[in-house]
């Protein structure tokens, strides 16, 4: 069973203000059937978006009235679109808008906490030596060129990490290397199956710095060069004397970018920003990640579960209070 997903233009709920801004705070909504029963859920549409199973609206159906016809009726159901994936389904190590508290992301991201712990530790050394070099060189549009040894290193450091997430990531969902290890070649699959290309990260205390999106124009054609900063760093790495230019300031932000993307990937952005933990102090005070225009399409959404003789009528709950909603189904995406 597959969900639709829509934006609300009308504002229904019983017992609401019609006058309230909901559709202006959560103006996405995803809509599926449950048995003899409409179910519908806002979501918000900026910064890493969400679909909010607090705000759910259920209804019993009636004959001769599609999901899409009460969709419209009761949210003014516009631009509907057929979601990817079944209901209540997640792939491991594959974060998208749809899982947000601490055990729906453990649960549905199907990982195991030292792992958690040993990459917690990882990109809170990368985010350190950034912060280190941010003493000597400003970050701004104007430096993004400085290069040196110290930023060498970090490169080198922040793209073998890199590396290593890749990895981690492609083996969680049974994908192995087309040759005897993992390459760019099979890096670069990361980039539609997790949606790389969506993120942007802004390193917030500097006004001029612009954001970085690193994994923009990434290509199976070329999937090392199209990388531009991986490249680079492949190429300081084997010839410093020739390319030392490439080990720059923009290199290095670009890659602990990746960086910080490939672990919200794998374990969710609000373990970074909602929990107590030096590096969510760190990533709180420099970092804001967003996602930019995503394809809504490939949201998760939540599975209910609730005793069809509840009442027929119109009404809302919050389906994460009533514990109406179901655990995750994981599925690779071999």
């Amino acid at each position: 069973m597959k969900a639709i997903c829509y934006h609300n233009t009308k504002l229904t709920l019983p017992n609401w203000n019609p006058n309230n801004q909901l559709n202006e705070e959560c103006p996405l909504g995803f809509a599926y059937e449950s048995g003899d029963f409409y179910v519908h859920m806002y979501g918000r549409g900026d910064g890493l978006y969400t679909v909010s199973p607090g705000i759910t609206a259920i209804e019993g159906k009636t004959e001769g009235s599609s999901l899409e016809q009460w969709a419209v009726k009761r949210f003014g159901a516009e631009n509907i679109q057929t979601m990817c994936e079944e209901v209540g389904v997640t792939h491991p190590s594959i974060w998208r808008p749809g899982l947000y508290t601490y055990d729906e992301l453990r649960q549905g991201l199907h990982y195991l906490p030292f792992k958690k712990e040993d990459e917690d530790q990882a990109l809170f050394l990368l985010l350190q030596k950034l912060i280190n070099i941010f003493t000597y060189i400003e970050p701004a549009n104007c430096n993004l060129s400085c290069y040196g040894h110290r930023i060498r290193e970090l490169i080198i450091l922040a793209s073998t990490e890199f590396e290593n997430q890749c990895r981690n990531i492609l083996r969680a969902n049974n994908i192995s290397p087309q040759g005897k290890d993992y390459m760019s070649r099979d890096f670069v699959k990361l980039n539609a199956l997790a949606h790389l290309t969506e993120y942007e990260i802004m390193f917030k205390p500097f006004a001029n710095l612009r954001p970085f999106k690193p994994f923009d124009n990434w290509n199976e054609e070329r999937p090392t060069q199209s990388l531009v900063w991986y490249d680079k760093y492949n190429r300081v790495k084997h010839d410093r004397t020739n390319d030392f230019s490439a080990a720059s300031l923009e290199t290095a932000l670009n890659a602990i970018a990746a960086n910080i993307i490939l672990y919200s990937v794998q374990f969710g952005p609000y373990l970074l920003s909602n929990f107590s933990s030096v590096l969510s102090s760190y990533f709180n005070q420099y970092i804001r990640l967003s996602l930019v225009n995503p394809d809504i399409t490939t949201f998760y959404i939540p599975k209910l579960e609730f005793n069809n003789n509840i009442k027929k009528d119109y009404f809302v709950c919050d389906a994460f209070h009533e514990r109406f909603i179901k655990p995750w189904t994981v599925i690779s995406c071999e």
